[in-house]
């Protein structure tokens, strides 16, 4: 089974002589060219690799040309739709949609496969070692230090870890603005995970993000028109396809 789980049909289907292993480029925190592997039959074959023993695992990210293409094509139209957004407003409300876009046009992304990538869940886990096929990227940042503040907030960016420090711990820094959930926050974990987390007096979790996370501060639900319906979640969707530092 491939990947990429929207093609297992098509996999399943092909006929077994037209099956072709994977193409693989790896970044590497050492480097900033990619190394090329050919001929990776399986993910094993891949993330088994001698060299990339020491990596940290948790944070890296695999990806398919395809997906990436269509990952991209997605941010450009929530681009175009925070744009849209912007210019029925104005004031504190338009500046708070356009702070959001830049940061989201900052973000590179790239088309992730949801699947673990630790060697030893590649082994032993059920379907955990699928066959590659086509063109991919790895991606395997050095182990991070800080944690990244995105959303509607007055100082969005990197911050410096704290052990113990809690979701609400991090926004206390900051100031929401126009038009921010007060209630909830979001936390994208460096393997690709959300989790809504309550971050207001009355409803607050002691949630700790771990280093290399995103904390995501959402738009409040609008009860009086439907423009902002589903812009939380493509938000996140592209924030869950943003390749690691």
């Amino acid at each position: 089974m491939k990947i990429r789980t929207s093609m297992a049909l098509i996999l399943c289907l092909a006929a077994p002589l037209a099956w072709s292993a994977g193409t693989v480029k790896v970044y590497t925190p050492d480097s900033t060219q990619p190394k090329t592997l050919t001929n990776a039959g399986h993910l094993l074959d891949l993330v088994g690799q001698p060299r990339l023993a020491n990596s940290w695992w948790p944070g890296a990210v695999i990806s398919e040309h395809q997906e990436t293409v269509l990952a991209e094509q997605k941010q450009r139209a929530l681009l175009a739709r925070l744009t849209g957004l912007a210019e029925q407003e104005d004031g504190d409300d338009a500046a708070a949609i356009n702070s959001v876009r830049q940061q989201l046009q900052a973000l590179k992304i790239t088309g992730r496969q949801q699947i673990n990538l630790d060697p030893d869940a590649v082994r032993v886990a059920e379907n955990g070692n699928p066959t590659l096929e086509g063109e991919y990227t790895l991606w395997l940042p050095a182990q991070p230090s800080t944690i990244t503040v995105m959303g509607l907030v007055s100082s969005p960016g990197k911050k410096p870890f704290t052990p113990g420090r809690d979701v609400a711990g991090y926004l206390d820094e900051q100031s929401a603005l126009s038009g921010a959930d007060n209630s909830y926050a979001w936390v994208v974990y460096p393997d690709g995970r959300t989790q809504k987390v309550p971050v207001a007096y009355w409803n607050k979790r002691h949630i700790e993000p771990m280093p290399g996370s995103v904390i995501f501060v959402g738009f409040a639900d609008h009860f009086w028109t439907k423009a902002y319906d589903g812009l939380n979640a493509d938000i996140l969707h592209t924030l869950m396809q943003r390749i690691p530092d």
